[in-house]
Formats: C-alpha cells, sequence, structure tokens
C-alpha cells in the first residue's frame, strides 16, 4: 500500500467510513454491449464436430476399461475423453428451463463442444415451493425428465450426483434451498433415518420412468456415472459441519465406540494417547486439527472405516435398484486418508480450487488475488495427487473463480495439464453456459457475473474455449510416462497420522510426467515407482518447511528427485526444468515458469501462452511484443492442419472482466463491497504480436462477437516471410469488445 492510501485509510477510518475503490473508469473498462451468447452454428466457436453424432448411449453404458479410462461397452478397448458443462442450464432463477428452452439450451452444449453435462443440486430445484417431504414439483420434474431426453438427443451424457443438498428432499425447509437445516450429508454415515432419507431420494429422483425417454435414469445409458453424494467425505463435512455448528453428538458417540472396539476401554485408548478421558466418557473427533498426534491418526482411521462401511451399503443400495452403471464418491479433500479410502473406487472423481470467495458476494467477501503460477499450480498438483493409475480419473469440480484477475490463467493450465495427465473429464464450476445476458431488471436471469458463474464471465468462456481444445480435441499429448506413488496404511496412518498431502516434491512431478497413485500393490505397468517417507506434518516441520519458502531456500528434496528422474530418463537430459520454479513436460509442450508467472504451451495445432507483469519468450510461431496488461493469448488451428498452415485460426485474448458499478474495499480488488451489476465490462488492453503462417498473405483479421459471429475486420500487417503482425487493441474495436478474433482466406 502506498502512502497515499495508507492515509485515506487513516483519515477514513477516523471518521467510520470505508475506502471505495470502482476499479473501473470510461477509459479502462468497456462495456459489452451485445447480449447474445448462443455459439452460432458454423461459425469459428462452433465446437460441435468434438460430439460424437447420434444420440447418447448408443454405445452401451460407458463403463472403466481394463486400460484405466472410461470406454464404451462396445470398444473397450478405446479411451473416450469427457467434456462436462457443469449445471447446462445456466444460472436461470426459475430452475429447470421450459421445453423449447431445454432444446435450446441442449444444443449450445453441444455447439460448445462439451459432451457430458453435470446435473448438481436437481433437489433445490425439484423441492420448489414445497411444503412436504418428497412431494416433487411437478412442473420442475417434467421440465427435468424432458431436458434430459433434449440433451441425450444431442449426444450429451449426464453426470448425477446421488444427492447434492444437506436437505435432501425435506418440505420444512423454505423457500431458500441453500440454507443449513438439516444435514442428512453427515447423518448418512450414523443415522438411520438420514440413510432411509437417501435411499428414498434416489429412487424418487433417478428410479422413476422419464416419460420422454421411456427408460429410468438410472437404467439410461445415456446417465455416465452416479457420485453418491457431493463432497461427502468426513473430513469435509465434520469441519463443516463445525462452522454449521450442526450436532456432532452423533459422531463423537460412533468415534467413541470405535476406540472402545480398538483398545478395550475409553482408559486404555487415552491412556495410548497420553491424555485423561473427559468426565462423560464421550471422546470428540478433532476439529481443523491438521497436526499428526494419536489423536488426529485414531479419528482419520475411524473415518477411513467408516466411509468403507458407507459406500459399501450405498453401492449395494444403487445395485439393488438394478444399476449397472459406474459409481464414485468422496470427491473433495486431497488429504492421505481420503486417498486410501478411494482406493476402493472403481473410479476416482475429485473436485480442487484455485482460491475461492470467503463469503461468496456478500460485502467483506475477499479473494487472495494471487497467480495459480506463483504457488506452481496447487491446486492441479493436488488433483493430480489423488488420481490412481489404470482406474478412470474425472474432475467433477474446479475453478478459479471470479473476482480473481488472474483467472485467464485457468482454461490453460487445466486443459493442458488435465491432457498430459490424461484423465478422463475435466468440468469447470458451474453454470457453464448462458443463451444471453438478458435485459437489465429481467428476475428469470442473473443481472451481473457471480464467482463460478462461467456463462456469464466472458474470461471464463474464453478459458473454456481453450480447455476445449487442449483437452477434448487432446491438442496437447499425454505424458510419456508413469510414476506411481505406492500408498500404505503404515505410510498413511502410522507415519503421516492420515490428515497430510503429499509433499510438495512428489506433487511437483505433475507438472513434467504422468503421476499416480497405488495402493499397497500395484495394479499394471509404469515407469517408476516411488515410496515416499516424508516427515509428519507436526507443527515445527510446517514451520521449517514455512521458513525455507520465507527464504527462498530450494527444495532440496525436489532437486534429488528431478536428478534422479533425468537418470531414470523418464525426463531427457536436456529437459528445461528446474529445482527453483521452472517446470517442463517430458513431451517439451508446456512449460511453467513459476518466478514470472508465464505458462506456455506449443503444440502443432495450438500455441498458447498465459503471462503476468513480464513479457513471455517467443513460442515457435507466436511471438507476444508488447503488452498492456497480463493476458491470455492463444492461437488454433480449426481446418485440422498445423497451426502455421492452418488457413482458419481462432485467436483468444483474454485479461479482466468486471460488472458494472463493481466497487472493492482495497486498490487490488481483494474485498468485495459492491458486485454490480450489467452490463459486463471488459479490460480495456492491448497486445501486439507476430504469427507465423503460410497463408499470411491472404489472411483476413475479424474482431468475433461473444457468440461467435463476424463482426468487424481489423487491420493485419503482412510482412516477409509469411510473418503476421498484429495488433489487438480493444478501445479500437468499433463494435463491443471481445476475446475471440478469427484469421481466415476468403
Amino acid at each position: 500500500m502506498n502512502t497515499s492510501h495508507l492515509i485515506s485509510y487513516i483519515l477514513l477510518g477516523i471518521l467510520g467510513l470505508t475506502p471505495c475503490y470502482a476499479q473501473q473508469t470510461p477509459a479502462s473498462w468497456l462495456p459489452i454491449s451485445d447480449s447474445d451468447l448462443a455459439i452460432q452454428a458454423g461459425s469459428a466457436l462452433d465446437f460441435s464436430n468434438l460430439v460424437e453424432a447420434g444420440v447418447a448411449g448408443q454405445h452401451g453404458r460407458i463403463i472403466a476399461s481394463s486400460n484405466g479410462h472410461l470406454a464404451y461397452t462396445d470398444t473397450p478397448n478405446t479411451p473416450r475423453r469427457f467434456f462436462c458443462a457443469s449445471h447446462p442450464q445456466g444460472a436461470l432463477s426459475h430452475g429447470f428451463p421450459d421445453h423449447a428452452t431445454a432444446d435450446r439450451y441442449a444444443r449450445q452444449v453441444r455447439l460448445h463442444g462439451y459432451n457430458v453435462a453435470r446435473f448438481h443440486f436437481v433437489e433445490n430445484d425439484l423441492m420448489r415451493q414445497r411444503t412436504k417431504d418428497f412431494d416433487l414439483n411437478p412442473e420442475q420434474l417434467d421440465r427435468f425428465y424432458y431436458f434430459l431426453s433434449a440433451l441425450k438427443r444431442e449426444g450429451i451424457y449426464w453426470l448425477m450426483d446421488g444427492m447434492s443438498s444437506w436437505n435432501g428432499l425435506y418440505g420444512d425447509v423454505g423457500d431458500d434451498r441453500w440454507v443449513f437445516k438439516h444435514d442428512v450429508k453427515l447423518g448418512v454415515y450414523f443415522d438411520e433415518q438420514a440413510k432411509a432419507h437417501w435411499q428414498r431420494l434416489v429412487e424418487q429422483v433417478l428410479n422413476k420412468e422419464n416419460p420422454y425417454t421411456k427408460l429410468k435414469p438410472l437404467q439410461d445409458p445415456a446417465l455416465m456415472g452416479v457420485i453418491l453424494v457431493n463432497e461427502g467425505g468426513l473430513n469435509h463435512l465434520v469441519n463443516l459441519s463445525s462452522v454449521e455448528k450442526s450436532n456432532l453428538t452423533k459422531v463423537n458417540q460412533a468415534f467413541t465406540q470405535w476406540l472402545v472396539v480398538k483398545y478395550g476401554s475409553i482408559d486404555k485408548a487415552m491412556a495410548a494417547w497420553g491424555e485423561t478421558a473427559p468426565a462423560n466418557g464421550v471422546i470428540e473427533v478433532p476439529i481443523r486439527d491438521w497436526n499428526a498426534s494419536a489423536r488426529v491418526a485414531d479419528s482419520q482411521r475411524f473415518y477411513h472405516e467408516t466411509q468403507n462401511n458407507t459406500l459399501q451399503w450405498m453401492t449395494a443400495s444403487l445395485r439393488g435398484l438394478g444399476y449397472q452403471g459406474l459409481i464414485s464418491a468422496y470427491d473433495n479433500w486431497s488429504v492421505l486418508q481420503d486417498s486410501a479410502t478411494r482406493s476402493g473406487l472403481a473410479w476416482v472423481d475429485m473436485h480442487d480450487y484455485q482460491d475461492e470467495p470467503t463469503d461468496w458476494i456478500s460485502a467483506g467477501s475477499s479473494l487472495k488475488q494471487e497467480s495459480s503460477f506463483h504457488h506452481q499450480l496447487t491446486y492441479i498438483r493436488d488433483l493430480a495427487s489423488t488420481r490412481y493409475w489404470f482406474k478412470p480419473f474425472t474432475v467433477s469440480e474446479y475453478d478459479q473463480p471470479f473476482w480473481d484477475t488472474s483467472r485467464y490463467e485457468t482454461g490453460l493450465a487445466i486443459g493442458a495439464y488435465g491432457s498430459l495427465q490424461d484423465w478422463d473429464m475435466i468440468c469447470r464450476h458451474s453454470n457453464a453456459i448462458e443463451l444471453s445476458y438478458g435485459n437489465k431488471g429481467d428476475k428469470t436471469t442473473r443481472q451481473a457475473i457471480y464467482p463460478f458463474d462461467i456463462g456469464m464471465d466472458p474470461i471464463g468462456r474464453a478459458d473454456e474455449t481453450l480447455a476445449a481444445l487442449l483437452f477434448a480435441r487432446q491438442d496437447v499429448r499425454p505424458a510419456l510416462h508413469k510414476v506411481d506413488i505406492r500408498l500404505t496404511p503404515d505410510y498413511v496412518f502410522n507415519q503421516q497420522a492420515g490428515i497430510s498431502k503429499l509433499p510438495e516434491e512428489i506433487s511437483n512431478i505433475a507438472l513434467v510426467t504422468g503421476l499416480g497413485l497405488s495402493w499397497q500393490q500395484e495394479l499394471g505397468n509404469v515407469d517408476k515407482l516411488i515410496q515416499p517417507n516424508n516427515p509428519a506434518p507436526t507443527v515445527v516441520n510446517k514451520i521449517i518447511r514455512k521458513l525455507k519458502q520465507w527464504f527462498g531456500l530450494t527444495n532440496s528434496h525436489w532437486s534429488n528427485l528431478l536428478s534422479t528422474l533425468k537418470e531414470d530418463a523418464i525426463l531427457a537430459t536436456d529437459n528445461a526444468s528446474t529445482s527453483d520454479g521452472i517446470f517442463q513436460s517430458d513431451t517439451g509442450e508446456i512449460t511453467l515458469n513459476s518466478h514470472t508467472h508465464t505458462l506456455s504451451v506449443i503444440t502443432d495445432k495450438t500455441e498458447a501462452v498465459a503471462f503476468g507483469a513480464t513479457l513471455p519468450p517467443p513460442l515457435t510461431h507466436l511471438t507476444i511484443t508488447s503488452a498492456s496488461a497480463p493476458a491470455l493469448l492463444a492461437a488454433s488451428s480449426l481446418d485440422g492442419v498445423a497451426l502455421n498452415q492452418s488457413n482458419r485460426l481462432l485467436l483468444i485474448y483474454a485479461t479482466d472482466a468486471r460488472n458494472s458499478g463493481m466497487t472493492f474495499a482495497d486498490a487490488n480488488s481483494r474485498e468485495l463491497i459492491k458486485l454490480g451489476t450489467l452490463p459486463v465490462l471488459i479490460k480495456n488492453s492491448r497486445i501486439t504480436f507476430q504469427l507465423n503462417n503460410s497463408h499470411a498473405p491472404s489472411l483476413h483479421l475479424y474482431a468475433l462477437r461473444l457468440n461467435g459471429q463476424r463482426g468487424v475486420e481489423l487491420p493485419i500487417n503482412k510482412t516477409v516471410n509469411n510473418t503476421l503482425s498484429i495488433e489487438l487493441n480493444l478501445g479500437d474495436i468499433s463494435a463491443t469488445p471481445t476475446t475471440y478474433f478469427e484469421l481466415a482466406t476468403n
């Protein structure tokens, strides 16, 4: 904070006022005047060719193949990759769309290149305006069924939660279904009534005949899989419930009984812990205690056993309904106990985020405003550290949410590394598409960009467009090698107390080659086996690690491991990775420089770079010469040939976007005061670059509207040696500002 800001804070504090930073002036932010967000067929943004022709399910169910990937029943040895639209009906305030609108959304899902749609918190819409338990809103149920059929017709599979809402299908919740009233998600572990509620909920929502498909959703091959309970792991729920002040009595009682069985009595358990038994004889599970201890280790063993038992009865319940498809659970938290539990799954799904608003859109909610590159893509490394080799791995939630000013990094990062790791699905959370910005004051649609609201955010949509090319089109090649991290009960529970994550030097492997887990024994052929033996997560060890970070000391463990990877020919001797923050994939296509906050991807069909305050080095055919702000710039071939030979290319240029009237309590846009409203504003920015292409003399440059329609033609300088010199200056575009541009021969 500079001196003038400090003085302002002091004066405003004396007066009892809050400083307000609008962060937007006519010169620095440009309003989007086009409201149409529906992709036009045949435009440069039409990615429907990424979705197989025909109805979803035409090849039978999606299965877990013997090679560890998702596959169709009729071609079990051919891996299938899925690109997912989360909450495919956008942020409609009235629940599921009517039939005509459902058809439009379903078609748009396909045009965006998605081949699976994730349904989330279905219970909230099905219980709109209902006051009795399990009394589903008939209009919403009809719309839900029709939307499923419309998506299936377009070739879009479905991904379902068995239960998303802690309130389930209870009728006494009120109009705001997001309130924390019933903790069914925690109750399914310990409460017979909650277990019965979950079973009836699944039967009511997923096991009744859909009149438009003539099949029950559970019997429909368009159903990709069922996640039993969204984010239903005990570590998450117990700590969340402590915040919500839920009653943990049954959890503590069950833990106490578990200790009696293990040790013979509470006194013996307390003696083993070096503690004194409480007067009431009930032992409480640790809350927000991330340090290794006997108590923490036993709580994690208890969670592990309880989660396995719950997985068994829930799976049996679904199988009893005739469901033969894929099942997953425990889809968040990358601590070792939860990874141990996931070893029992045939398909692993996970969630992780780069920062999240502390209180969503309430005044005072804040983001750290840190580049994901600064900490070496922690959320992606954590995701990669939970994947099991030779089992399908999907990511049904991730984001670097609005109003993070570096969120232009996300699509490049997750698209590139998801493809490098050869994951089976990625799904950015949430509200993947919108048909339009709507009219100001329209109560059926949102009137601003919200966090986790991709369809309204031009930066989020630009990210998703690039991710489609890198991941779904598979422009980025999978890693050339597999490194297996062997987990054992001794390492997870005895050494690490179940609560730690894999150490940084191991998760770093995900940035250079393939990374996965095995539980006690190998399931297939890998190139290198690592048996971790890092220090336990004690207070002292954490302080030592922090001090090393503060003083900029190199991680010697990573340095040694990097040398070993080169000695073992996992990485080439000339691989550019270093021990101090530069990571290059074994394919040579991806390079992350955490010091300059730069990530570059160079493939045959796409070259892209996201960068901070420092201009990035030249790529193969793309060289940035100046930029007014940190940004993402990407160039992709659209005609199936190499980038430098393509005669139709998509350019993506993304910086930042805001709502009109959006204000913050600080100059760095960390703490929110007011969310703002429409119209959406794009940061007024400029970039110049050179692009090599054999068709340079005949290429024309167009600014695209956000629906893909060509707008104004822009000037380009065609120089010798088939090099284009291009300037994208959003303030000079006579139409609306945009994130998309097209180069094409006429």
